[in-house]
């Protein structure tokens, strides 16, 4: 029997129906551009999911995109269990035998097989749209700098902005395993001076010497100016999308639309010089 994943409600739903107007776009308008199209889903679970009400059963990212009008020239699926990954498997040969040959199921952690997909594929002909839905804090930063060296991929994330909210303890008393996870999704420790100041309260009978000070909207500001500039060839946070699309994550995401392809930089409705 197969395994269905369990998610959020409508806000789910919502999501895919966004990414599916998205692939459609994509696609439409690199059209007439002559490189191969890639679409990369990272954590591509089986193909189907189920409210957490358990009240519907809905096609999952990997499937919807297998469903788009348009098509890819190839897939990369990435789902770490190795039993989700085989149902995923059966879904492409089932329900799609027609695209099953280009369609790669890759079983393994996704920041090592996307640092295996961007080192075996030669950029100069193809162009990629990632998909980074994450269950919680499992992209690291090593990963992001290593997609943005290729200067070309379009990358959907959905950070774990909760996940991390919830780390971020207001008291500054963090395990270290909470630090190396924070260091690793942020990329450095840079954070910690950003997040926390001394406590003006403290005195000789506290061992607390930091307090948190920093808001929601401070952390937000951090991640996307860490995206903007901190690579060699940045990331394009579209503020706009991102503001308009926060309505549609209840349980706390940020989705950051990055552009690291100028020449694709009027999806966002960003100035950008011509391709060639």
């Amino acid at each position: 029997m197969s395994e269905l994943q369990q998610f959020g409600g409508d806000w789910t739903i919502e999501k895919l129906d966004i990414l599916t107007g998205y692939l459609d776009a994509y696609l439409t308008a690199l059209k007439n551009f002559h490189f191969k199209k890639i679409y990369i889903d990272a954590f591509a679970g089986t193909g189907s999911i189920t409210t957490r009400d358990g009240q519907r059963e809905i096609a999952g990212s990997a499937r919807l995109a297998l469903l788009a009008d348009n098509h890819f020239d190839q897939y990369y699926f990435i789902e770490k269990d190795k039993k989700k990954a085989a149902q995923l498997q059966q879904m492409v040969n089932v329900e799609f035998p027609k695209l099953s040959k280009c369609v790669h199921i890759k079983q393994g952690d996704a920041n090592t097989e996307l640092t295996s997909i961007c080192s075996a594929i030669d950029w100069r002909f193809n162009r990629a749209l990632l998909f980074l839905d994450p269950y919680a804090t499992e992209v690291s930063w090593t990963t992001l700098e290593t997609i943005a060296k290729t200067e070309s991929f379009d990358v959907w994330y959905l950070f774990p902005f909760s996940a991390l909210n919830r780390m971020l303890r207001r008291d500054g008393h963090m395990e270290q395993s909470w630090i190396d996870c924070i260091n690793r999704l942020l990329g450095d420790s840079n954070w910690m001076d950003e997040f926390y100041k001394e406590d003006p309260q403290i005195d000789l009978f506290s061992d607390n010497k930091i307090i948190k000070d920093a808001s929601s909207k401070d952390i937000e500001q951090y991640i996307l100016r860490r995206l903007w500039f901190d690579y060699t060839n940045p990331f394009f946070p579209g503020d706009n999308l991102i503001h308009d699309f926060q309505k549609f994550f209840p349980l706390g995401f940020l989705l950051t639309v990055a552009v690291l392809d100028v020449c694709k930089c009027f999806l966002l409705h960003c100035p950008a010089p011509p391709l060639f």
